[in-house]
Parts: structure tokens; sequence; C-alpha cells
């Protein structure tokens, strides 16, 4: 599992920290790694999934080749949902193919606990494709992703489409994501929340590593708070989040 590939897209940084390491045997010990973080703000999509509180995250990666699975969790805490825990679970492919990094990985969203039946658990599909410029100052890595859903946390079928760009300073890595999220819907759903929606967001961070943990300063913005909500919405805010791989 390659972080340029996983890398986000998930301004929720969603499996951005993970990392796989290779060993002959497929369930050898070395194929195996895991990743705690702690954020000051569970940022997914432009808008926080955490009320705009801190949140604890962890992963738990195996990988052989280009096949890698996994499972990740976080605090979460969303109005009306009733939901506390967020636990997402991954399988996918993730190769370099003519100089060109490709990455295809179903991820299923699942929030054990939640008061509103069938509105919460999504499957979606994502989809990247990224390669790297090491011979330009900065050695800039461009990503694209491109992730589906046919029905979106309760809404209709979605489009996530992202584009990422990442440099090298030094000891610091400088990236931003710009991206639209576009679902269909049907109106409103049985709780009153709109289905169908539209909108652009976008982050830039600054990142690095000091005593084995890694250090990521990020500033999210999004087009219209009025869709995602004025109270969800990460509306020039910055998050701080530490993590450390094992």
């Amino acid at each position: 599992m390659k972080n340029k590939i996983l890398g986000s897209v998930l301004g929720s940084a969603l499996l951005a920290s993970s990392s796989v390491a290779l060993a002959d045997a497929p369930f050898a010990a070395e194929n195996f790694s895991s990743t705690m973080t702690f954020t000051s703000d569970y940022v997914f999509r432009g808008a926080t999934a955490s009320a705009g509180n801190a949140a604890l995250q962890g992963s738990f990666d195996w990988g052989t080749g280009a096949w890698f699975a996994g499972a990740w969790g976080s605090n979460y805490d969303s109005a009306g949902e009733g939901a506390n825990l967020e636990v997402d679970y991954y399988v996918g492919w993730a190769d370099a193919v003519a100089g060109v990094d490709l990455m295809v990985m179903p991820i299923y969203y699942a929030y054990p606990g939640h008061s509103v039946d069938g509105s919460l658990e999504t499957l979606e599909l994502w989809t990247s494709a990224g390669m790297g410029f090491d011979n330009v100052p900065g050695a800039p890595y461009v990503t694209l992703g491109l992730d589906f859903s046919d029905d979106y946390f309760g809404g209709g079928d979605s489009i996530h489409s992202s584009l990422n760009v990442a440099v090298t300073v030094g000891d610091f890595a400088i990236d931003a994501t710009y991206a639209h999220m576009d679902v269909d819907g049907t109106g409103l759903d049985s709780d009153g929340f709109e289905t169908a929606y539209d909108y652009d967001y976008y982050n830039v961070g600054v990142s690095t590593s000091a005593a084995g943990f890694g250090i990521d300063l990020r500033y999210h913005d999004s087009s219209d708070t009025d869709v995602i909500g004025e109270d969800l919405a990460r509306d020039g805010d910055v998050v701080l989040s530490v993590s450390r791989s094992f």
C-alpha cells in the first residue's frame, strides 16, 4: 500500500498514514501494520465528522504484492445520526502500470449502534491514478481520484472527484487537494435530510516527521457552507494531526 496512492483524497486523511511492508510469505508479520492518529478535528470531504471535536483514530492493515486489506476506525459525531463510532473496511489492489500508480479499492463505511436505520452504512468504490515527476524541483506528485457509490449515505448515486498535488521541500511535504462531491437524490429522506446535493471543497497542508511521529497541519475550506451545513462545514479551519505507525 503506498501513501501516495491512498493519500488524499480523504481531506479526511482516511488511510493516508497507513503503510504496509512486504514479505515473501503472504501472512508474514512484516505484511501487517497499524497506525494510531490523534487529530484536532475529524474532517471528511470538507465536513467535520466529530462535531468539531478531537478524534482518536486507528488502522490495522495487511498487504502482499499489489493486494491489501484493512480496517480503520474513529470516534464519530454528526447531528441527528445517533452514531459515536465509525469503522471502515477496505480491500484493494495498487500497482504501477506504465509509470502510473493505479489503485482500486472498495470501502464499506459502518457505524455500529447508530439510530437512523439505513442512512449511514455505505459501500463506495475508490479509484485513483498517480504520477511523480522526480526530475522537477520539489519532485511533484499528482493524484487524480474518482469514487463511486449507488447509495451514498442514504442519498442516491454519487461521484466524488479529486485532484491532489504534493511537493517536497527539505524535510517537509506540502500538498493541496481540490475536490467535488456530487450526489443524486429524490428530495428529503424520512428524517428530513436532503438526499441530493453537490459542492466543492479544498485543503492545503504541510507534513513532516519527528521522533517517529508524523505531523500534519492542514487548512480546510469549502465552496458552499449552506449545502454541507454551517455547523458541519469546515470553512477556514486549521486541523492538526499527529500519527505513529507500528
